[in-house]
């Protein structure tokens, strides 16, 4: 029960500042890999942590055009560098890629459930779907230093975000902490719900370490890392 409400106390803090409080601020953490950037709106919070080396991947082709700008004129002390993909469990599979009213920030491979457009009314599909060729991250990951230096993997994907970490294994086995997008109710037709993310996380080594509200962002660490954490 105590570890219950401790999770559940966690449950809206942002979980890489939940990670630094887990580890002291350790500096073991200090590369980090994005999927499903947008425009990188996380950076200044990422630098504030302490990390060096962040790559940010984006699988629209227009949104990574002004990603890749953005971090041009941005003059922080982490080096940023980008890539243009749209990640999958599989390499070389044709893939839409629905583009949203929100400047993108909704853009998914599946198409809207209710519950989106319920809680999110403004937010529409524009009808413009970006045509892709997917690649696992694994193998996008591959001939980058992050191949061997990936602290940390953020995956924010609007309900890919299990395909993703199924073309990541390779990069699961190596990394420190994971902070992943879930959902506990369907916001997108065909997106992953958290009972089945969580028992892929688990089957792979690692843990919550928060209770998941109905839409946000979890800190997941591996098993072997809990008995090192601060309380």
């Amino acid at each position: 029960m105590f570890n219950y409400l401790l999770k559940y106390a966690r449950r809206k803090t942002d979980p890489i500042s939940l990670l630094q409080q887990l580890t002291k601020g350790s500096s073991e953490y200090r590369t980090l890999v994005h999927v499903g950037a947008h425009l990188g709106q996380e950076r200044t919070n990422y630098e504030s942590k302490g990390y060096q080396k962040i790559l940010w991947i984006e699988g629209s082709e227009e949104i990574h055009a002004k990603l890749a700008d953005s971090l041009r004129q941005h003059d922080g002390p982490a080096e940023h560098s980008t890539a243009c993909a749209l990640l999958s469990d599989r390499d070389g599979e044709e893939i839409g890629l629905r583009c949203f009213s929100n400047n993108g920030m909704s853009n998914s491979i599946f198409a809207p459930a209710e519950q989106l457009t319920s809680r999110w009314p403004t937010v529409k599909e524009t009808g413009e779907i970006e045509m892709q060729r997917s690649v696992s991250l694994d193998r996008l990951l591959a001939n980058t230093p992050f191949a061997n230096d990936c602290d940390v993997l953020v995956v924010d994907v609007q309900g890919a975000e299990l395909l993703v970490l199924k073309g990541g294994l390779t990069t699961l086995s190596r990394v420190k902490a994971v902070v992943c997008e879930v959902s506990t109710v369907p916001y997108y037709e065909g997106g992953v719900l958290f009972k089945e993310l969580n028992q892929f996380m688990e089957s792979h080594g690692f843990h919550a370490m928060s209770t998941p509200r109905r839409h946000g962002d979890m800190l997941f660490m591996p098993k072997a890392a809990q008995s090192k954490l601060a309380a």
